[in-house]
């Protein structure tokens, strides 16, 4: 675990509930609260289960950049990310 604030990609702990999972959103408000959401393992069943927003400070990170940034070569108007053709 570390210190830092916790970024998205990062796999972090919430302190209080456990609930574990891959920060995917950072959403920074004007009153100053500012929110992650984490999204869990896919469950043993194969199905994705639900994320949940948390306040930044009541998560610990567990491990700092825990997943690939996903980038794509193709572009489609307005510059929306397009998966690669088959």
């Amino acid at each position: 675990m570390t210190n830092r604030e916790p970024t998205p990609r990062d796999e972090v702990r919430h302190k209080v509930t456990g609930f574990t999972g891959i920060v995917t959103t950072h959403a920074k408000h004007i009153a100053g609260c500012d929110r992650l959401w984490v999204e869990p393992k896919v469950g043993d069943d194969g199905k994705a289960r639900d994320g949940q927003w948390a306040d930044i400070d009541m998560v610990e990170v567990i491990t700092p950049g825990a997943v690939d940034v996903v980038t794509y070569a193709r572009r489609a108007p307005g510059g929306v990310d397009l998966p690669p053709s088959r």
